[in-house]
């Protein structure tokens, strides 16, 4: 197929709200299962398991067709 690959409105809506999902899930479990009392120490370990979230999220995205449609060019 050739031209561009684009994304509807609605997957856009619920590519979001799922994400806000597991980001969500993701901060409540570091931080309840946080090892330390230190607030610096959390965010770190926030955002490092957040990006590695993130970057899996995306993947499992990117093999969902739903939402998805080639404009001509």
């Amino acid at each position: 197929m050739e031209g561009n690959i684009k994304e509807t409105k609605k997957r856009t809506i619920y590519k979001t709200a799922s994400w806000r999902i597991v980001a969500i899930l993701n901060s409540f479990l570091v931080l309840t299962f946080s090892w330390t009392t230190d607030n610096l120490v959390n965010a770190l370990l926030m955002n490092a398991t957040g990006f590695a979230v993130f970057y899996i999220f995306e993947r499992i995205w990117t093999k969902i067709k739903y939402g998805r449609y080639y404009e001509k060019s």
